[in-house]
């Protein structure tokens, strides 16, 4: 179930921005942060959490509720298209996470130190061989 605190919308409260809460029991009639009134929202809460990552804007997540409420069809379409949106982003997110990264520039330009680079290194420095050390050498 949708809660909704307008007091929470106007201050903009830190916790939720845009006033609205999912996954609060029916008994729960006061906001949590500000004891504003809480008013139930008929409004499925997968796509409020879809919407909110899309955007906090409260105006648009009021056009989305009442596009829900007049506009089955058309809102279905937007919602698959939200969607799509938010797992390409999760998608991205994940791939640049994979990505390896010198810690000390943090460029991208890096580059497998070989076996025969480390062995060598080894050979010259011991232990103390950087390359000997690393798997990999940025290349800035």
């Amino acid at each position: 179930m949708i809660k909704f605190c307008k007091k929470c919308q106007e201050e903009n409260a830190e916790n939720c921005p845009s006033g609205y809460y999912f996954g609060w029991k029916d008994s729960v009639t006061q906001c949590p942060n500000c004891g504003g009134q809480m008013i139930d929202i008929d409004f499925p809460a997968r796509d409020l959490a879809t919407i909110e990552e899309i955007s906090e804007d409260t105006a648009f997540i009021e056009s989305m509720i009442q596009l829900h409420d007049t506009n089955p069809i058309e809102y279905q379409l937007k919602m698959s298209q939200f969607r799509t949106q938010v797992e390409q982003q999760k998608n991205i997110t994940q791939t640049n996470s994979n990505t390896i990264k010198c810690p000390t520039c943090n460029s991208t330009k890096v580059k497998r130190i070989s076996g025969t680079a480390k062995a060598a290194g080894a050979a010259a420095f011991g232990i103390f061989s950087k390359t000997a050390r690393s798997q990999f050498k940025c290349e800035n």
